[in-house]
């Protein structure tokens, strides 16, 4: 049997709740939440979203100045399990969806877009 290689990667497309929070003293982080629709509709005939939180190491302090509430993100990521003890002494288990890509571009992409069809309309009116 070949030897199968196992993958830990996530792939996520979402609004921004809430604008990054940042964290950590000397190693900087940014903390992400976005809603993900899902692909289907409830019993009602509604959309409902996932809220995932990611934590973003790279150009943390950069990218948690530019992203905004209600911004669209893509992000890929991997996750990574943990644990610690508490103060009461109890294991406690994490899991953590940990950035390695993302792309903020497409507001940038909308506003370009759109102020191109308005210089185009100011033009053609002219």
């Amino acid at each position: 049997m070949d030897q199968e290689k196992h993958i830990n990667f996530s792939h996520f497309k979402g609004t921004l709740t809430r604008k990054p929070i940042l964290k950590g003293s000397e190693k900087k982080f940014a903390l992400l939440n976005i809603a993900c629709e899902r692909d289907y509709q409830n019993e009602n005939g509604k959309t409902n979203s996932d809220f995932i939180s990611l934590k973003l190491w790279k150009d943390a302090e950069k990218i948690a100045n530019e992203l905004n509430e209600g911004q669209l993100i893509e992000v890929k990521a991997h996750t990574r399990t943990g644990s610690y003890t508490n103060e009461n002494g109890d294991k406690i288990y994490t899991t953590d969806f940990i950035v390695d890509e993302i792309d903020y571009s497409f507001e940038k992409e909308k506003e370009t877009k759109n102020s191109k069809s308005i210089e185009k309309e100011v033009i053609e009116k002219c």
